[in-house]
């Protein structure tokens, strides 16, 4: 069986409506949504979980406050499908490879196989240590920016694993 799981993060918004529709296409496309933290409003985080119910899982970032960081956790640990994943958004930035760097080490002791996380903005792909790393980029359209796109990472989990970034321009 093959399951989707739809990763995004960073969506820095203040109503669910500021949502990019394509990304909101995506989100009701797949069978799982994940969540790496700085939703910023309650009501954005509460939007999610109406959409996915049971099938949405989330923790805050570090640009989240208090009514978000009482219900979610810093870190969390999932299994779908067989493949265990870590979701985190870590609270110190820096070089996209120092915080992937980071991130691995915050799961060293958890045999996992994949570890999503947000924080960077900047969506990347990569394997350290024989675990896949995947950063979805930032969930937001900015008109007053070099970087305006919105991103989705997509995993598909069957025979294999296989991830792709989606950018989202309007």
């Amino acid at each position: 069986m093959t399951e989707k799981i739809a990763v995004i993060g960073d969506t820095h918004i203040n109503s669910f409506k500021l949502l990019p529709y394509e990304i909101l296409r995506y989100i009701r496309g797949v069978e799982w949504v994940i969540h790496v933290g700085n939703y910023i409003s309650l009501s954005v985080l509460r939007s999610f979980e109406k959409v996915k119910g049971k099938n949405f899982i989330g923790v805050y970032g570090n640009a989240d406050p208090l009514n978000i960081r009482e219900k979610l956790n810093s870190e969390e640990i999932v299994e779908i499908q067989g493949i265990r994943i870590g979701i985190t958004n870590p609270i110190v930035g820096g070089h996209e490879q120092y915080v992937a760097r980071r991130v691995l080490g915050k799961f060293a002791k958890n045999d996992l196989d994949c570890i999503v996380y947000g924080h960077t903005h900047h969506p990347k792909i990569t394997t350290i240590k024989g675990i896949l790393l995947i950063n979805p980029g930032k969930g937001y359209i900015e008109n007053n920016s070099f970087n305006k796109s919105a991103y989705i990472a997509i995993i598909t989990i069957g025979k294999r694993i296989n991830v792709e970034i989606k950018e989202i321009s309007h």
